[in-house]
């Protein structure tokens, strides 16, 4: 639904909305003065302001002006859709503004993705906002995010059980992403908007709770409203101190890093390994532990399977009890006397183990499942029931396998026939028959690694197992 504000000339509003902007930035960080940017516009309140705001306040010309530029997208989920984007493009061209529209249809692109309707949308916006920055040669995709949407992403971070790093929620310049707003409240930016008669649009599926983002800003922050009516304010003042906190134990992580073992030395096979001292590893605070662990991994590419729930594995690994090796993420970690050695998990470290499914729980909620529920202490496996009705088994490849194509946090995605995918992975012929997967039926999860966590979920489906994959003794 289209609606204009009210054009107040009074501009005592515009004035205070401005000078807290600019406050942010100063306090916070802007991009360089010069830079080209491209505006994600959807047409709503939030980012019409952004846009407006650019236009009027960093688009003048002066050696600091910024180059702007303007896109948006249709996901063809509501019939006003088409309209709000016209609208968009009015707007972009009244000011001379280049102009970038894109019109999916995220209903058909999540069926055959396997991917949540709101998944698939984010996931192709920022590809295309992307495809659009290399194309064009904008540096920065600024998005229009404000404190109240701050305040709902550490709620959500804090509900699915984040460490810290999730905690600081999101930052004012990440990457290529700004974010100015993320200083000012919705109420600002609703005041800022009908001050300065900017028109803009409102999503009614905003007002309903189908999603988690939507529950949390409807129904949980509204709670937590009355037991401190400043709870937005509150929250995301905990994400600017944990961001601090976070950027501080980050350096302090890399500078222990390179005392402790800065350099990969290479294995007679020419494989590249870490290599460091038990007892000065032993010897770390708590803090950086984990995050040392955490920086080692991310070396190796693991992206982000790496967690908490591996830190007190690694513990037992270091200090010598029972347990000498770790396995996650194609990583090995090995002790020996007073050396730990890092490296990169090959194929034969798998074949000569045994495996077996023990705890099997089955898991089920009601509602949509914008992220899986945490596995409890000592699961390290989730998958869809519906994927495994008998629960998952352990076996080598058969004739039809096909396995499943997941994304860095287990979403599904798709699927490929195991053999093409094995041969992708340029696994060598004569070990394909030796490895163990886990399976469901006629579909493969993955090879199986020990200790290793394995998240593979449909935001489609509310029922899974949960269970723990160890060797056999």
């Amino acid at each position: 639904m289209a609606m204009t504000g009210s054009n107040n000339t009074d501009g005592k509003f515009k004035s205070v909305f401005e000078a807290k902007v600019a406050a942010f930035e100063k306090k916070r960080g802007m991009v360089p003065g010069g830079s080209k940017v491209l505006v994600a516009c959807s047409g709503g309140p939030d980012s019409m302001a952004l846009l407006h705001w650019l236009i009027t306040n960093k688009g003048l010309e002066t050696e600091s002006a910024l180059s702007i530029g303007v896109a948006c997208v249709d996901h063809s989920l509501r019939p006003e859709s088409k309209a709000e984007l016209r609208m968009v493009k009015q707007y972009a061209a009244d000011y001379g503004l280049a102009f970038y529209p894109l019109v999916i249809d995220a209903g058909v692109e999540a069926k055959a993705s396997g991917e949540s309707v709101e998944t698939v949308s984010r996931r192709l916006r920022y590809e295309f906002f992307r495809k659009i920055c290399r194309s064009e040669g904008y540096e920065y995709i600024v998005t229009a995010h404000h404190e109240n949407d701050q305040a709902e992403t550490i709620l959500a971070h804090l509900i699915r059980g984040s460490g810290t790093a999730g905690l600081q929620g999101m930052q004012v310049l990440a990457g290529d992403i700004w974010r100015p707003f993320l200083g000012v409240t919705k109420n600002d930016i609703l005041g800022y908007v009908k001050e300065s008669g900017l028109p803009f649009a409102l999503d009614a599926t905003n007002d309903e709770p189908i999603y988690m983002r939507n529950r949390l800003r409807l129904e949980v922050l509204p709670l937590l409203q009355q037991f401190n009516p400043n709870i937005v304010a509150v929250l995301a003042r905990l994400g600017e101190h944990v961001s601090a906190d976070e950027t501080y134990l980050t350096a302090e992580t890399e500078r222990r890093f390179n005392e402790l073992c800065s350099v990969f030395k290479k294995a007679a096979d020419g494989t590249p390994y870490l290599e460091l001292k038990r007892h000065e590893v032993a010897s770390l605070p708590d803090a950086l532990f984990y995050r040392l662990w955490r920086y080692i991994f991310g070396l190796f590419d693991t992206g982000n399977t790496f967690s908490s729930a591996h830190v007190e594995e690694l513990r037992q690994v270091i200090k010598g009890q029972k347990r000498k090796l770790f396995m996650c993420s194609q990583v090995k970690v090995a002790a020996q006397y007073d050396i730990i050695q890092i490296g990169r998990l090959v194929v034969t470290d798998l074949i000569t183990h045994r495996f077996q499914v023990t705890g099997l729980r089955a898991l089920s909620w009601s509602g949509p499942a914008e992220e899986p529920m945490p596995l409890q202490t000592g699961e390290n496996l989730l998958i869809p029931r519906y994927l495994a009705p008998k629960g998952p088994v352990i076996r080598h490849r058969q004739p039809g396998d096909r396995i499943v194509l997941r994304r860095r946090d287990g979403r599904i995605w798709g699927h490929k026939k195991l053999k093409d995918w094995l041969i992708d992975c340029k696994v060598a012929t004569e070990e394909r028959d030796a490895l163990w997967f886990v399976c469901g039926d006629k579909v493969v999860f993955q090879t199986v690694k020990p200790k290793t966590t394995t998240i593979v979920w449909d935001e489609q489906t509310t029922e899974y197992w949960a269970c723990s994959i160890e060797e056999e003794k």
